[in-house]
């Protein structure tokens, strides 16, 4: 064919619609003139201008009775084929556009388009051979001739729709260029044709029956199929001619990539399999043999077939086969296949089982039905739903429903029979939610079923009234409608309740799970999830019916039936209720938020009552039914979980969501410790946004006390029982200790939680951090040094949060000390780790900073004026903690710091300058830490058990000694260490020449003037109290400051100053 057979300017061309386009009864007159009207003229259809009267009456006949009849609507469209001999139809994917072919050697190639509800003749052609067969993928149509060839056209499908040229980029004429263009022509195998037939076979044809384009492969690289000379954009396809499958690269016409012999008689429709991996081909002809064929397989590529049979009444019982005319793929189930026969009936098969018997799963037919089934298509929005076009002139719509006995049976939605009453339906085709059928005679029909028809198929797992109501709009997709009534019963759920004390959305468990499977998007059907029988074809390549000698059926067949009964009966079951596999939902939801609502809601109840059930289920096992761990179910949705609390935190409620974290904490501790803080902060903000707005709010952070106390457990309240059995090393302190039940320790929590939550959440991030840093592991040195700087920054944002002069009442009440990282957290295990960590870093100064709260006497309070947050007689010192810590204070802490300060002061009485620079700087820097920070001579006493020895008679003796331990003189000592420090700073700049030695000794200077000075500025920040404790360390800052600035003292410096 040439390639400009169908430029737009051909007089061959002719255009099936004006400006407004052909509507609905708005049909091509006889003198093949559109009308523009929207309602049909009697007058001018029975005028002489109407043509004859057989068509006139037609066209009246379909007026009248084209529209809504029981729920369907359908429109007309008579295409402007003179020969009336339309034979096959193809969809486009993506476009609104119809391809319709003709038999005739004239106009037989129409484009029509399909949008709102109306068909339009957009463009008309003449094809130098009568079209058989079509397909449409993309901006290219292939057709099948009677010519045995295949011709590939390139459709501007813009242009046809009234639209700026496609194929502008890659072609030359742009604007101008075609509509519609051939690109290539392939030669299939060609067949005989002989005069005279043998007895019992169909005259052979060079018609081409099929031509479908392949999906897209999802096989691996390393697959047999497609073959590797097969490029990424190249577009694959194959061709029925006689008994023969042809598998063509269109970029390639010379020779087909796969010819395979599937019959010896002819192939009536071969299809490709939508579903991934794509290499199966389902086949079927006059034979009336179903074939699949696998495309990886070489040789013999049939995997899978059968024979349908009918048992005629003769004499002898002959077995005569009956055509099947058309193959159809369900686009949902991978493995459903749908035939159209010749004995009227379509059928539905399951290819997981053997067909054994010639036994379908399902079979349609309707009793009106005289004609043999034509053409079949699945329904896009229904699983179940299967549409046929029959000889009888009839397009009928079923649905196939899994009745609760374990039978299937089928339901009649939609009959339209077209108004010619000669000819067939030739194709029938869904795109979406509409249906069409061709008739062979040229109408084109288009059918939209509505709720009023589809409603009696719904299926009905729930009862009530409003329950029904969202089912039957689910089924109907009418999910806008099922959505809001959704969020209304959610909200009645909620609501509801009764004295039981069982959670209301608990109440109402099933339905809610029923809703959620009803609206629930359904995964596709993966490839791995199913596979042909292993035994679907025996040899010889014969039908798996039992022979014909032989016409009862074994046991084994049967109970081979039965199981393909059943799977197709459970799957059938799974599939038609709610929403099918691989549905468009996120589409609907962006065209109908109140989509999204609903999906929202039925999530978080649904979520809400699993979380209830796995933490119930831990009391008494570790694992579900498929053996995965309790808390892991947990952990896994701990984004979901964060999004719907944040969203309604009063919906799962404090006491569930502290079981969770129970539940996650021993085996994933930083998931835990996430999962709670993420609680946390959703209440928080909960709290915040209601306060902002003035309105009471539903949740506080003081419910939250219980779950704080987990996450932080063990607390600074909690008992420690490392010192239940110390009591000789009581302190020597007559102040009383605290002891808290469960109830106690969580209502100082609470009350910490009602002064400042933001503090108290604060630490259990601290908590997440530190636990961070223990599992790095590495050098021991290395890992308190990092806890050491979590525990400085936590306290840097504790102290951003009561620092405030709004937060003044906060600092008195809760008596956060934020300058001591060890006072600005509640987790006893915390508060170890950081003092540990500073003792194996030697930083004893800011150990007996941070830990002289837990020595400090109870600070003196009025009568009325009630306790201080967390404690009754005093803060922290009154808990058990502060035995551990006082202990290791005086028995470590202090005698190495006074070690350290005796070591120094020998060194400088033995050798004044003997010492390194940096030795002085960091004893002096200590001393002066300590002086500052601490409110008072340490003096620890303790009472201790020594054992000892008689050396006579070798027998022990235990007597209890008091220990008393402290540090005093530490003025007199920074003073004589200091001068030290000035008298090595003198001799350096006597040593070399006067600009080296003083840039000398102000380096060695420098830095101990800059941290003395931060420490006196911080102390007295913080405490005005302790400026005449700076004055010794101001005084000494004056003496170092002229080595810092590079300039020589004034005066003369002795050791004595």
């Amino acid at each position: 064919m040439a390639a400009g057979i169908y430029d737009s300017r051909s007089a061959r061309q002719s255009l099936g619609s004006t400006g407004s386009g052909s509507r609905r009864h708005s049909l091509l007159s006889a003198d093949g003139h559109s009308r523009a009207s929207t309602q049909y003229d009697y007058a001018t259809a029975w005028g002489q201008s109407g043509g004859d009267k057989l068509s006139r009456w037609r066209r009246a006949y379909i007026a009248s009775d084209t529209g809504d009849a029981e729920g369907v609507q359908s429109s007309l469209l008579a295409l402007p084929d003179d020969s009336r001999f339309t034979t096959c139809m193809a969809i486009s994917e993506d476009q609104p556009l119809l391809a319709v072919g003709s038999g005739s050697y004239d106009t037989n190639m129409f484009f029509v388009q399909s949008l709102d509800g109306q068909l339009d003749v957009k463009a008309s052609f003449a094809s130098k051979f009568p079209i058989y067969s079509l397909a449409f993928k993309s901006n290219l149509l292939m057709a099948g001739t009677d010519r045995n060839t295949s011709v590939l056209y390139k459709v501007d499908r813009a242009r046809l729709l009234g639209f700026a040229s496609e194929n502008a980029i890659d072609d030359t004429q742009g604007e101008d260029g075609p509509l519609v263009r051939c690109v290539g022509t392939y030669k299939n195998k060609a067949v005989k044709s002989i005069d005279i037939a043998a007895p019992g076979s169909h005259v052979p044809t060079k018609r081409v029956a099929c031509v479908e384009f392949a999906p897209a492969f999802s096989g691996s690289t390393s697959s047999p199929w497609p073959p590797s000379s097969v490029g990424a954009n190249s577009e694959m396809f194959l061709s029925c001619l006689g008994g023969v499958i042809n598998v063509w690269d269109a970029t390639r016409n010379q020779q087909a990539l796969r010819v395979e012999k599937v019959s010896g008689q002819p192939l009536e429709r071969a299809a490709w399999s939508p579903n991934a991996p794509a290499t199966l081909v389902a086949a079927a002809g006059v034979d009336g043999t179903v074939s699949i064929l696998d495309l990886r397989r070489r040789g013999k590529a049939v995997t899978w077939r059968t024979q349908q049979q009918q048992q005629q009444q003769q004499q002898q019982q002959q077995l005569d086969a009956i055509g099947v005319n058309d193959v159809a793929w369900s686009p949902f189930m991978p493995y459903w296949l749908a035939t159209g026969s010749e004995s009227g009936e379509a059928r539905v098969w399951d290819l997981r089982y053997a067909a054994a018997d010639g036994a379908c799963v399902a079979t349609l037919g309707h009793p009106t039905n005289y004609g043999a089934v034509r053409s079949v298509a699945w329904s896009e929005t229904h699983a179940d739903q299967l549409s046929t076009g029959t000889s009888d002139r009839a397009w009928r719509l079923y649905a196939l429903h899994a009745d609760s006995d374990d039978t299937t049976r089928t339901m009649l939605l939609a009959d339209k029979r077209a108004a010619e009453d000669i000819g067939s339906v030739a194709a029938v085709g869904a795109r979406g939610s509409s249906f069409y059928s061709l008739s062979s005679c040229g109408d084109l029909y288009m059918h939209q079923v509505g709720p009023q028809a589809l409603k009696h198929a719904a299926v009905h797992r729930m009862q009530g009234a409003e329950l029904e109501h969202v089912e039957k709009a689910v089924y109907t997709r009418d999910l806008q409608g099922a959505a809001e009534a959704v969020v209304g019963l959610v909200q009645q759920f909620k609501a509801g309740g009764d004295a039981s004390g069982e959670h209301p959305i608990m109440q109402q468990a099933e339905s809610i799970q029923r809703l959620c499977d009803l609206f629930k998007a359904k995964p596709r059907v993966g490839a791995s999830a199913w596979t042909l029988p292993p035994a679907a074809i025996a040899l010889g390549g014969e039908s798996l019916a039992d022979s014909t000698e032989d016409t009862a059926r074994t046991e084994e067949s049967k109970d081979a039936q039965a199981a393909a009964a059943r799977g197709f009966h459970g799957d059938l079951a799974h599939v038609a209720y709610g929403l099918p596999p691989g549905y468009p939902l996120e589409a609907t939801a962006s065209r109908h938020p109140v989509v999204w609502q609903a999906l929202e809601q039925l999530n978080m109840a649904n979520l809400r009552i699993r979380l209830e059930r796995v933490v119930k289920q831990a009391e008494s096992s570790d694992v579900d039914a498929k053996g995965q761990p309790l808390w892991k179910a947990i952990a896994e949705r701990e984004r979901q979980l964060m999004q719907y609390v944040k969203a309604e935190p009063a919906l799962f409620g404090a006491k569930l969501l502290r079981a969770a974290v129970k539940l996650v904490l021993p085996h994933d501790c930083i998931a835990g410790l996430r999962l709670g803080l993420g609680v946390c902060q959703a209440y928080l903000s909960s709290q915040r946004q209601h306060e902002h707005r003035g309105a009471e709010p539903v949740v506080t952070c003081a419910m939250l006390d219980a779950l704080v106390h987990v996450l932080l457990f063990p607390t600074v309240f909690d008992a420690d029982g490392s010192t239940e059995d110390s009591a000789p090393l009581a302190a020597a302190s007559s102040r009383e200790q605290i002891t808290l039940d469960v109830a106690g320790v969580r209502a100082r929590i609470g009350e910490c939680l009602d002064a400042c939550a933001e503090a108290v959440f604060e630490m259990v991030q601290l908590e997440i951090s530190i636990q961070e840093t223990v599992m790095r592991g590495g050098d021991q040195k290395r890992v308190a040094e990092d806890i050491v700087a979590v525990m400085q920054r936590h306290a840097r944002s504790v102290r951003a949060l009561v620092g405030s002069a709004a937060a003044e009442h906060v600092r008195d009440q809760v008596q956060l000390h934020a300058r001591f990282p060890a006072t600005t957290t509640l987790s006893a295990s915390a508060v170890r780790l950081y003092l540990n960590s500073l003792l194996s870093t030697r930083a004893y100064d800011e150990h007996l900073a941070n830990s002289q709260w837990w020595r400090m006497p109870p600070a003196a309070a009025a009568a009325d004026a009630g306790h201080a947050v967390g404690s009754d007689s005093g803060w922290l010192s009154s808990y058990a903690l502060a035995r551990v810590v006082n202990r290791q204070t005086a028995t470590a802490v202090v005698p190495r710091m006074q070690r350290q300060i005796d070591v120094v002061l020998a060194t400088i009485k033995k050798e004044p300058l003997g010492l390194e620079p940096r030795l002085f700087r960091d004893t002096l820097l200590k001393v002066g830490r300590i002086w500052l920070s601490v409110d008072q001579e340490i003096k620890l006493e303790f009472e201790t058990e020594v054992t000892s020895k008689d050396k006579a008679t070798g027998a022990s003796h235990t007597a209890v000694q008091r220990v008393r331990t402290g540090m005093e003189g530490l003025a007199a000592a920074f003073e004589e260490i200091g001068g030290a420090f000035l008298m090595l700073l003198e001799a350096l700049t006597r040593h070399s020449s006067h600009r080296d030695a003083f840039r000398r000794a102000a380096g060695e200077a420098r830095p101990l003037h800059e941290a003395l000075a931060a420490l006196v500025a911080e102390s007295q920040q913080s405490d005005p109290q302790l400026r005449e404790r700076g004055l010794v360390i101001r005084k000494y800052l004056r003496k170092l400051d002229h080595y810092a600035k590079n300039q020589p003292p004034e005066d003369t410096i002795d050791a004595g100053q």
